[in-house]
């Protein structure tokens, strides 16, 4: 019954007039009807997840706080250990910042738990924290008060560390169970969003299938429509052409009175007028832009704009693209770019400015372009001139102003007080140096005069001679010498240095006035003469001393050989049992005091030659020595001591060594004692070595060895008399320290060099000395 009404109304007269007004309705109604469900079901899934995200955040929330709580309490027992090994309170500042903020921050975590399990582990691990940071504390109070020994005790009882594994156990218990919770939530999540997106693919479906029936519906309900409805139109169309055309008569003759204004209008503007048609071919140049371009309008009429109107870019001389065609594309009116040349037909150029604008129809289509310019050669000339002059005017302010700031800098820097004045002796400018020296202030200074300062402290009569008398006759003047007695800084001695300074665009002259303080250089001057009048005096002395010591130990030589070489003599006819035998304890005791006797002896024969050297009684006995032979003979005496130490010993002696002009005895002894030095300072299993050569009027001899080195600091120090290096070899070595000292003086006696290297400790030594061929005392 229900269908066969609905099959009437179809066929009612109502219905097949407003047919496709009831299908969208019906449609309407029935996509209201979809869309309130969708949205409905996706509000309460976007609800849930929104939840669900707020959840999430939370979440994570609560995880980073719990960890930066225990990095925080981590960085706290770190800062007090370095604390307790430095003493530095530096460290302290994490332990300060957690014991300041733990509590407010562990009752922040309690407030945005809302977990019952969780909470627990904060509320069991608050006390925790607690007794943590009272370890701490009692740790740093036992360091800060020196209680070193009870904090490595408390250190290494491991209490702290249980503490803090404990605080580590809960903190992770915590951070298991949100992160938990977090794993529940992200399920939720992703099932809500699941929800979601099967709701609105549902509803999308719908939708797209009730559209597809309602638009099959409408397209045959209007097809029927058109079909009546063309008839009729076309019948009312021939009509209206009608009219057009008696209007587009009327509009012809209008444009045609319209044109001829446009003509002469163009022709009286001032500008060069070109248009151009949608192909961008010119239509119309008026008389001032076939002046500009050379073309006449019946010669351009209908070619390309660019090759008409050529231009090209001042500074680079590269053509420069028209703006007819991005106005005709683009609609818009365009500018011509600064600093434009036009080209005529004929070669000349000239500067030019304005505009490019597009020709609409009545519709606002574009249907052309209207260029506008002019000769603006004469205005460039006149805009590069006022550039050129603001440039330079600003050029001169920048180096007025740079000079300004560097004369100011150069003022304030100067240590010595400055001060500028003008011809009437009123004070310009101080530096900074002269407010802190003086210890006045600009208001007090500034624009005052001179001797006005301080009270008219600066009312100095031979200031006044300087700047009234001496000043006005010479533009400079240098080390015034001024005395005065100050207020506020107390009685000074200044040194005075005056300069006129002539300024430039008709300022007047300036005065530059330097004031230096000698006060204290002249008491350190008259110190220092006093001073060095009395070392003078204790040189003279010490000389006196030093030769008379010389002198004296050079005279005691027989006194103190004498008696020694007695006891030699005797100990070594005991030690031979010339008159009997000895048992082995008396012949060790013998053999100790032959053997410190003979060291007593070189120690008292290389001290009286030192002696003898700085006394100046020091005398050579020249011969004729055979140098090969003398260094062969020595390298000889050493072989015993060389295989002791199992050394290996190098002996490089060129062959044409010449025979030398000196004394023999010292010769020898100067290469034995550099040879037993090299062995005496050369560990077992090392190497040392001697080389002799003929240099020039010279012969060099160097004694090397691979032992313990000299420091850099010590090489100047073994030339002073009694000094040895401080070496394991040197505690267990015999040795006066005069060896070497010894040795250079003979060499420099005989007129040679002396010099010594090394790299550093354990690496070695080189000893090189030159001996002349011929002895200056033989050529004299």
């Amino acid at each position: 019954m229900f269908w066969k009404k609905i099959l009437i109304f179809k066929e009612s007269e109502f219905f097949k007039k407003n047919a496709y007004k009831i299908y969208a309705v019906s449609a309407g109604f029935i996509l209201l009807i979809i869309t309130s469900s969708v949205m409905s079901a996706s509000f309460g899934a976007l609800a849930r997840i929104g939840e669900a995200v707020e959840a999430r955040r939370q979440t994570f929330f609560l995880i980073n706080k719990a960890n930066d709580l225990l990095s925080d309490i981590v960085d706290a027992e770190t800062g007090q250990r370095g604390f307790l090994l430095t003493n530095d309170e530096t460290f302290l500042e994490p332990y300060l910042k957690v014991r300041d903020n733990i509590g407010a921050s562990l009752e922040e975590l309690g407030q945005l738990t809302l977990i019952g399990e969780a909470y627990s582990h904060i509320d069991a691990v608050t006390p925790m924290i607690d007794h943590k940071l009272e370890y701490l504390m009692y740790n740093i109070d036992l360091r800060k008060h020196e209680s070193m020994e009870i904090v490595l005790q408390n250190l290494s009882s491991g209490g702290g560390k249980l503490l803090t594994d404990s605080i580590r156990t809960e903190f992770k218990n915590y951070i298991q169970i949100e992160e938990s919770a977090l794993d529940q939530d992200e399920k939720k999540f992703r099932s809500d969003m699941s929800s979601l997106f099967s709701t609105i693919l549902t509803g999308s479906l719908l939708v797209i299938l009730l559209l597809f029936a309602f638009s099959y519906f409408f397209y045959r309900e209007i097809k029927n429509r058109v079909k009546n409805m063309v008839h009729i139109e076309t019948q009312h169309l021939l009509d209206v052409q009608n009219d057009i055309n008696k209007q587009l008569q009327q509009t012809n003759n209008a444009l045609q009175i319209s044109e001829e204004k446009l003509i002469v209008t163009l022709i009286s503007i001032g500008d060069g007028v070109m248009a151009t048609d949608i192909e961008g071919n010119v239509t119309i140049l008026n008389p001032c832009a076939e002046e500009l371009t050379g073309w006449t309008q019946s010669e351009a009429a209908g070619r390309p704009a660019q090759e008409v109107f050529r231009i090209i870019d001042e500074e680079t001389r590269e053509p420069v693209a028209i703006p007819v065609k991005d106005t005709l594309t683009l609609g818009t009116k365009q500018l011509l770019v600064n600093h434009t040349i036009l080209i005529s037909r004929a070669g000349s150029e000239c500067a030019i400015a304005d505009s490019c604008a597009p020709i609409c129809d009545r519709e606002g289509k574009v249907v052309g372009a209207i260029m506008v310019f002019r000769d603006v050669t004469e205005r460039r000339e006149i805009d590069l001139g006022l550039e050129k002059t603001r440039k330079e005017l600003e050029i001169i302010k920048k180096t007025a102003d740079e000079a300004s700031e560097y004369s100011d800098s150069i003022i304030n820097t100067v240590r010595e007080p400055l001060i500028a004045l003008d011809q009437d002796l009123r004070v310009v400018s101080v530096s900074r140096s002269f407010y802190e020296f003086f210890k006045v202030n600009p208001e007090d200074t500034i624009g005052q005069l001179i001797y006005d300062l301080g009270n008219k402290q600066w009312n100095i009569p031979k200031l006044r001679e300087l700047l009234e008398t001496i000043l006005p006759q010479k533009t400079t003047f240098d080390n015034y010498e001024v005395e005065h007695d100050f207020a506020t800084i107390g009685r000074r001695i200044m040194l005075l240095n005056a300069r006129q300074i002539e300024r430039s665009m008709g300022k007047e002259k300036i005065i530059l006035l330097a004031i230096e303080d000698i006060t204290e250089r002249k008491e350190i001057e008259a110190g220092l003469e006093k001073t060095r009048n009395e070392l003078n005096e204790l040189a003279t002395e010490l000389k006196r001393v030093a030769r008379v010591k010389s002198e004296f130990l050079a005279n005691m030589s027989h006194e103190l050989r004498t008696p020694l070489n007695s006891i030699n003599g005797f100990s070594e006819v005991l030690y031979d049992e010339t008159f009997g035998t000895l048992n082995e304890k008396q012949k060790k005791y013998v053999n100790n005091v032959l053997i410190s006797g003979k060291h007593l002896l070189l120690l008292i024969n290389q001290i009286l030659d030192m002696a003898k050297v700085e006394a100046g009684k020091m005398k050579l006995s020249l011969s004729t020595l055979p140098a090969k032979s003398v260094l062969n003979e020595i390298s000889m005496l050493v072989t015993d001591l060389v295989n002791k130490k199992n050394l290996h010993m190098l002996v490089e002696i060129d062959d044409d060594l010449p025979d030398i002009e000196a004394d023999e005895l010292k010769v020898k002894e100067i290469i034995y004692n550099l040879l037993s030095n090299a062995v005496k300072f050369t560990p077992e299993g090392g190497r040392i070595g001697i080389k002799a050569r003929k240099i020039n009027s010279e012969i060099e001899i160097e004694v090397w060895d691979t032992g313990v080195g000299i420091a850099e600091e010590n090489i100047e120090k073994i030339f002073e008399g009694f000094f040895r290096v401080d070496t394991p070899y040197s505690r267990v070595t015999e040795g006066t320290g005069l060896g070497l000292p010894l040795s250079k003086n003979l060499v420099e006696l005989h007129g040679g060099r002396f010099s010594i290297e090394s790299e550093g400790l354990n690496k070695g030594t080189k000893v090189k000395f030159t001996l002349p061929i011929v002895s200056a005392e033989v050529l004299s």
